[in-house]
């Protein structure tokens, strides 16, 4: 592990972010972006009911319908 403060590392891994974003484009957030990708897709609305229904069963739950 290097000498460095862990201030100093911090301050280096912000500029590197920074840089990162401008490069990338990605200054928003990036479920911002996405937001409302799946609206109104049937196939997704069943994958996650799956997921969900999966998850239950996990814990022992029935699925609310």
């Amino acid at each position: 592990m290097s000498n460095d403060s862990v201030e100093e590392r911090l301050t280096l891994l912000e500029r590197q972010m920074r840089r990162l974003e401008k490069v990338t484009g990605s200054e928003t957030r990036w479920w911002e972006r996405i937001s409302g990708a799946f609206k109104d897709d049937l196939i997704y609305a069943e994958a996650m009911k799956l997921a969900h229904d999966e998850r239950q069963a996990d814990r022992g739950e029935e699925s609310t319908k």
